[in-house]
């Protein structure tokens, strides 16, 4: 079964500043909860405080995920779940760890990525720690919060920034969902990489949808 599952469908394109920050907050929790995991993260995990604020967020967005097939549990004890993330995202052969968190890794030219990523956050004046690199899905997702807060340009065009990162630079995150799966993963790690991929699947056809929207709206 696919991990993607979307319906925006009746979803509401113009909903305006509401809806944009709470895409934003979703996309900075998911940032966050990919992060590696130290004993912070293991405690809001575990006792629940970050998947209660990311489900409120998810519960407030102008469309719909699904989101019934979704179980956070997590390793109870705090090196297991760093074990896990290491697993998953870190340790690998010749060809990098199984489901690596860098889009470079899933294209034929991994420089060409860097520049066409490095081009947009200059662009938008989006900087980047030291020793961070410009694929990791960290960065990607703080960059669309970011954008999605839309206070850094017009609305039209910071709409049309969002759909080109999000359907340049952000639908690989469909082929992580699948191999974490493949991997067996634990439930959070599972659930956190199908929820992401569906969160751009369908925030990319809401965005075409408000583009769509406004575009009709300035023809009339």
């Amino acid at each position: 079964m696919s991990p993607l599952s979307v319906n925006v469908a009746d979803s509401n394109p113009n909903l305006g500043v509401a809806a944009d920050l709470v895409r934003s907050d979703v996309y900075a929790y998911l940032s966050q909860a990919f992060s590696f995991p130290d004993a912070s993260l293991h405690a809001q995990v575990t006792e629940g405080s970050l998947v209660e604020h990311l489900a409120a967020a998810l519960s407030r967005l102008p469309y719909r995920l699904k989101l019934s097939d979704l179980d956070w549990r997590a390793p109870a004890i705090f090196e297991d779940m760093q074990t896990e993330y290491i697993r998953l995202f870190q340790i690998g052969g010749r060809r990098g760890p199984p489901c690596s968190l860098h889009s470079g890794f899933y294209g034929r030219d991994r420089s060409r990525t860097l520049q066409h990523l490095i081009r947009f956050y200059n662009f938008f004046g989006f900087k980047l720690n030291e020793c961070v690199m410009p694929d990791q899905i960290c960065v990607q997702l703080d960059f669309m919060s970011i954008l999605a807060k839309g206070d850094i340009s017009d609305r039209d065009s910071v709409l049309r920034a969002q759909r080109d990162f999000l359907k340049g630079q952000l639908m690989w995150t469909a082929t992580v969902a699948e191999r974490v799966h493949a991997c067996k993963p634990v439930p959070f790690y599972r659930s956190l990489a199908s929820l992401t991929a569906r969160l751009v699947q369908a925030d990319r056809a809401f965005i075409e949808r408000a583009i769509t929207a406004g575009a009709t709206h300035e023809r009339n």
